[in-house]
């Protein structure tokens, strides 16, 4: 135990003292306020968000129907503009720049059945999406007064009512729910978080295998160490050190959302929560020792970096697809396929996470997943073992995945 507790120091105090560390420590809450803070700041500035006004010619719309949408449309940095002339004319006028694009309105405003937007730029969703509801709804108007039905309450017609979901607590209570944007950037912030650092921890044990057995100084170490000692001393020491890392970043960052969070309209909710950060911890510690024991294993197997990268690009897979899943996971939580991935060990550390944000896991659930990482991490440290005491003084042979595996029989 004095020789681990020894080890566990000296690369608890290597990882520490290295700059990049310390860089990133200092400068890590910045980047997740940062993250946090951006969409408020952007929806402050409708200039940022919509970029320059863009002008539309609307053609064949009388005055009314004009004045209707173009109060509507400007909030969205749009310009409407009443033109004539015919499909000719009009495409002269965009080519010219003139105009961003046009839209032909048939005389009669309530038989209108399709209207289309010509531009000479590729599509802008956001602008084609306003256009469509804004004219779309304008037209819908325009049928109900043609029938008889007064202004003043036709555009109570065509105003869909307010939906609002709300969630049933244990106290009996109910409490609204985040929309889909908190909901979801609170999840991209903290599943970047879980796979920023496990795969930075991950490599950087793999990187140090490697390097101490190509400098051949793991020979010397071995002298007096077990391999099992100085496996399972560089997976604590750097899990140490991330551990301290990921205190200050949750304290500084915590604190500087809390201090100019409000002037920016960040969504203060789920995401500054102690549960969601002890659930952050959690699920980071049990991918941390999954992955690290992974990543140790395949450094001790690797002849170079480049070999390393190679033998570790399945690993770099299982970590891409939460993060690729997340509008997934936040959109349906309890689809099935959704549901494997987060009891998958190698895919639940975030799966799960993202899961409990959106409170769609149930306790037992969460406990399962727990189980499951616990066995697979105690499952895969024992075979990274055999493989590390194996392979860490194989030289001269770039071993195949396969090959990996085979060393994990030997005792």
């Amino acid at each position: 135990m004095k020789k681990l507790a020894k080890v566990i120091n000296m690369e608890f105090r290597l990882t520490v003292a290295n700059k990049v560390f310390v860089i990133l420590t200092l400068f890590g809450p910045f980047f997740i306020a940062g993250i946090a803070i951006l969409p408020g700041m952007l929806l402050k500035s409708s200039e940022v968000i919509n970029g320059p006004v863009k002008k539309i010619a609307l053609a064949g719309a009388d005055a009314r129907f004009l004045g209707e949408v173009a109060p509507l449309l400007k909030p969205s940095g749009i310009e409407v503009g009443a033109v004539r002339g015919n499909t000719s004319s009009l495409d002269s006028q965009l080519r010219s720049g003139a105009y961003s694009g046009y839209i032909i309105i048939p005389g009669d405003q309530g038989e209108v059945s399709h209207f289309e937007y010509v531009s000479m730029a590729a599509v802008d969703f956001r602008l084609s999406n306003a256009i469509q509801n804004v004219i779309g709804r304008a037209i819908v108007t325009q049928r109900l007064l043609k029938i008889g039905i007064p202004a003043s309450r036709a555009a109570s017609f065509t105003q869909p009512p307010v939906f609002e979901s709300r969630r049933l607590m244990q106290d009996g209570k109910t409490r609204k729910n985040p929309d889909f944007t908190t909901i979801f950037m609170t999840g991209l912030i903290f599943a970047i978080l879980l796979y920023m650092t496990v795969l930075l921890y991950g490599q950087g044990i793999g990187r140090s295998v490697l390097s101490e057995k190509t400098n051949k100084t793991v020979e010397i170490m071995l002298s007096s160490v077990r391999p099992m000692d100085l496996l399972f001393g560089k997976i604590l020491g750097k899990g140490l050190a991330s551990l301290l890392q990921y205190g200050i970043w949750v304290a500084i960052s915590t604190v500087l959302l809390k201090l100019i969070g409000p002037f920016f309209t960040v969504p203060m909710g789920i995401e500054l929560s102690l549960y969601t950060f002890a659930y952050l911890v959690l699920f980071f510690i049990l991918a941390f020792f999954l992955y690290c024991s992974i990543y140790a294993a395949l450094g001790a197997a690797s002849e170079d970096e480049q070999h390393l990268g190679q033998l570790a690009w399945p690993v770099v897979v299982f970590l891409m697809i939460p993060v690729v899943m997340i509008s997934q996971v936040i959109s349906a939580p309890h689809s099935p396929l959704i549901v494997g991935l987060s009891f998958f060990p190698l895919t639940a550390p975030i799966i799960m996470f993202l899961r409990i944000l959106m409170g769609a896991a149930r306790p037992w659930e969460i406990l399962s997943s727990v189980m499951l990482i616990i066995i697979a991490t105690a499952a895969l440290a024992r075979l990274s073992s055999q493989i590390f005491r194996v392979g860490i003084l194989m030289t001269g042979k770039r071993l195949k995945f396969h090959e990996i595996l085979r060393l994990g029989r030997y005792r």
